[in-house]
C-alpha cells in the first residue's frame, strides 16, 4: 500500500486529522496515535518512571556487570570524587566507570578528564610515564605533575 492511496486519519489522542505519513507504520497498517502524540507519551513515561536511572542501570549491567546500586556504593566510597585525581567533577554528569578493557574488571569511577587521559593513553603505563617526563621537561608546574614525579621517583610509594 503506497502513501498515495492512504487516506488522512484522525489521531485518537489529539483528535487532529493528519496525513497517513504522520502515523508510524505498524503490522501492515498505521498506528492510531500520531507521531507527535506518541513522542509526548514516551517522554512522559520516561519522566514518570525515572527513566534516566532505569536506562543507566541497564547500561551498567550490560557494559560492566554492575548495578546502579553498586555504582552508587562506589560513588559514596570515593566520597563523590574522581578515583584518579581525587577532585569533585566540574559538572553534574555522572562519573565514568573505569575498567580494564582486557578483563572487564571495574577499577573506579573517574571524572571526564581522567577517563579521557586513561583512554587516550590506551591504558599504557609507559605512555603515561613518558607524558610526565614530557610535562616536566617543558616546565609544567601543576600540583598533579609534581605528585606524579614524586611517585615516579619512589616506585614503592605508588604500589600502596
Amino acid at each position: 500500500m503506497s502513501s498515495d492511496t492512504e487516506e488522512a486519519r484522525s489521531c485518537r489522542t489529539c483528535g487532529t486529522v493528519k496525513e497517513a505519513e504522520e502515523f508510524h507504520r505498524h503490522q501492515g497498517g498505521r498506528r492510531v496515535h500520531c507521531k507527535e502524540c506518541m513522542r509526548a507519551q514516551h517522554r512522559e513515561r520516561y519522566r514518570t518512571q525515572n527513566g534516566k536511572d532505569r536506562v543507566f542501570d541497564q547500561s551498567l549491567r550490560r557494559l560492566y556487570g554492575i548495578t546502579l546500586d553498586q555504582y552508587n556504593v562506589m560513588l559514596a566510597e570515593q566520597k563523590h570524587r574522581c578515583g584518579l585525581c581525587g577532585e569533585v567533577p566540574e559538572t553534574e554528569r555522572r562519573m565514568h566507570v573505569d575498567h580494564e578493557h582486557a578483563t572487564g574488571r571495574v577499577r573506579a569511577l573517574l571524572c571526564h578528564h581522567c577517563n579521557l587521559l586513561i583512554g587516550n593513553a590506551k591504558e599504557s603505563i609507559g605512555r603515561l610515564r613518558l607524558a610526565i617526563v614530557y610535562l616536566e621537561r617543558h616546565g609544567n608546574h601543576h600540583p598533579a605533575a609534581r605528585l606524579a614525579a614524586r611517585l615516579q621517583s619512589d616506585p614503592g610509594e605508588s604500589e600502596a
